[in-house]
């Protein structure tokens, strides 16, 4: 992936990354089968352009049930309680019931918005971002409006000292939470005949209503728009909205040490992400794009490619990063510092780092011939076939670096000099071992700490591998490639091809390593959401010069079948019906954990899949 002028690669996916934080939607009357058709959020009429991030969130009880399978026993514990907390935030303390209350007008899916309590302006309409300053509004499409008329005849929250604010022909009507607390009050307020807007907040609650009565939100923001040509889906379990430079300006405030300038003015010309969440039977996908401001002077350029470097990398690969044309990774990286300070790399110091060691310069000597595809992988040495793979002990792995040259004599040439500096500076001892046809020249430091090898796979892809024995992994050609390896698979194969480039790891094989791998120390919490994970793969993809793609897929295991959500103090003393939230927030009574976790190769046996049907589900 490569820009005509500087916009980068690994910051986007870096804000790919970003994006199961944050979403959007709403839901338009007259325009709801329409909204259907493009596949939009039913709700985006009443989400303002300003908001900072938008998650639409599907009421289906099934997909929720589907998604509390994921995990581990440890995982799906912390997830429950994340969801009765939500669940007690929105519903509990006024003494509402999703299940008998919400459930039977709702439509089929909600929005949560965050928007800025500002009442100031900038120029330009949007609104500043203050930490600590946002509040939320949570959409409420109707489905039956009978049902809904019934619902608010009987709401059992309503208070005579409540206050009626009527904006632009809307009624909000204030409600209070049971125990009386005047700082946990919400507004509600009919928008049209089909929408129900709670707010935190009087001046959120306005903008919301500005949106939906003709002003900017995110059914006519055009890049959001586009977005769903691509990413859209019926079946979505979320539908995710971020405004890039407003969730960026809110980090560089939180961050210590702050953030250097640069990064955050490289993400002005970026302006939103939207993403859609699928749940499948082994995971979660998600599919993303990203779109620059219509007055932005970069441009990006389409590197996609039909991949061909994982053919070369064994099915045991623990991490690969790769991309369509190095030469043009290295320009974006010098030209964006937000590359730099994302990776704690900087690239002119790499490059005169690589020039004081070598005597090779990054722009005469290498970038000329590094044309191709190049890949960055760590391999373990492979094991016998003999051996059980369940039973193997994972040795130390090594690192493998490929490019697809588009010079090969130029390469010879930096090869040759290397090999001099090599031997002459650092009595590195030279010695050609070829393999079968292969070329091959090894590096061996003195006392035999280190051995680095370098060859060509092929006649236009060089190699250099860093451990001893690591180039096995590659010489011959693997039988079994990272290319048809299921995980790698099942993380990639729905993304499209050609694409500019993937990046994977094999969490499920580097937690077996671990006591072999130089890992950082984790907290207990991450180090068993790793646990819960199998392998991620993100596949990038230039749409057109506007337009960034990212498919993301989650592989996950399969914990116990869930139960009810966990009760709170708050719950226990509301009424019998309220402890007991449904849809989509109930789930089936236990039953014993007969769920067996899906194989390191990411396959998962019928009597195992996550999908759980009526008759199952404890109903």
């Amino acid at each position: 992936m490569v820009f005509k002028e500087k916009p980068p690669l690994v910051v986007t996916i870096g804000t790919a990354l970003l994006l199961i934080g944050a979403g959007a939607l709403t839901y338009f009357g007259l325009r709801w089968r329409l909204a259907r058709i493009q596949g939009l959020p039913l709700g985006a009429r009443a989400v303002p352009q300003v908001a900072i991030a938008a998650v639409t969130l599907s009421t289906d009880t099934e997909q929720w049930r589907q998604l509390r399978q994921f995990g581990t026993p440890e995982t799906q514990t912390t997830f429950d309680q994340q969801l009765a907390d939500w669940r007690d935030r929105w519903f509990v303390p006024y003494g509402i019931s999703f299940t008998e209350d919400i459930e039977p007008w709702v439509g089929p899916e909600v929005t949560v918005a965050w928007v800025s309590g500002s009442e100031t302006a900038t120029e330009d309409g949007s609104n500043p971002v203050e930490l600590g300053g946002q509040q939320r509004m949570l959409l409420l499409p109707i489905e039956d409006p009978e049902e809904a008329q019934i619902y608010a005849d009987s709401l059992p929250i309503a208070s005579e000292s409540a206050e009626q604010i009527e904006y632009r022909g809307v009624v909000l009507q204030q409600f209070l939470p049971t125990t009386g607390d005047d700082n946990e009050a919400v507004l509600v307020g009919l928008l049209g005949t089909q929408l129900i807007l709670v707010a935190e907040d009087e001046l959120v609650a306005q903008k919301a209503i500005d949106a939906y009565k003709g002003g900017k939100n995110l059914a006519d923001l055009a890049g959001y728009r586009r977005s769903f040509e691509h990413i859209g889906t019926s079946q979505a379990f979320g539908k995710l909205y971020l405004n890039i430079p407003a969730a960026v300006e809110l980090l560089a405030q939180s961050s210590q040490p702050a953030l250097p300038s640069t990064l955050i003015e490289s993400f002005q010309d970026s302006r939103g992400l939207a993403a859609t969440v699928t749940l499948e039977s082994q995971g979660l996908q998600i599919r993303s794009t990203s779109w620059l401001g219509a007055d932005s002077d970069l441009a990006y350029v389409d590197t996609n490619i039909p991949s061909q470097l994982p053919q070369y990398l064994p099915r045991e690969t623990l991490v690969l990063a790769s991309g369509g044309n190095f030469q043009q990774f290295w320009q974006d990286l010098g030209d964006r510092r937000n590359w730099g300070a994302f990776t704690a790399l900087d690239p002119d110091n790499l490059a005169l780092a690589l020039q004081g060691s070598t005597g090779l310069t990054l722009e005469n000597d290498l970038l000329p011939w590094m044309g191709g595809e190049f890949a960055l992988a760590l391999v373990p040495p492979p094991v016998p076939e003999s051996q059980d793979d369940e039973e193997i002990d994972l040795p130390t792995p090594g690192l493998a670096t490929l490019v697809q040259v588009s010079d090969r004599l130029q390469a010879e040439q930096a090869f040759a000099k290397l090999d001099e500096v090599i031997e002459n500076r650092y009595r590195f001892t030279i010695s050609d071992e070829p393999a079968g046809d292969i070329e091959l020249s090894k590096w061996t430091s003195p006392f035999e700490s280190l051995t680095l090898t370098r060859g060509w796979l092929e006649s236009s892809i060089a190699f250099l591998t860093v451990g001893d024995g690591t180039e096995d992994a590659l010489i011959p050609k693997p039988r079994r490639s990272l290319a048809k390896a299921p995980l790698f698979q099942l993380t990639t194969g729905d993304a499209p091809y050609p694409n500019s480039g993937y990046f994977y790891i094999n969490l499920e094989a580097i937690n077996q390593a671990d006591e072999n791998l130089f890992l950082p120390a984790l907290s207990v919490e991450n180090q068993g959401v790793l646990k819960a994970i199998q392998a991620l793969g993100v596949t990038a993809t230039v749409l057109d010069e506007q337009r960034l793609r990212y498919d993301l897929y989650l592989a996950l295991k399969r914990g116990n079948r869930p139960g009810p959500l966990p009760s709170t103090e708050s719950t226990e003393s509301s009424e019998e019906t309220v402890s007991d939230e449904a849809a989509p927030l109930e789930s089936a009574p236990e039953e014993s954990p007969s769920d067996q976790e899906t194989s390191e190769t990411g396959e998962t046996s019928p009597e195992t899949s996550p999908d759980t049907s009526p008759s199952d589900s404890g109903e």
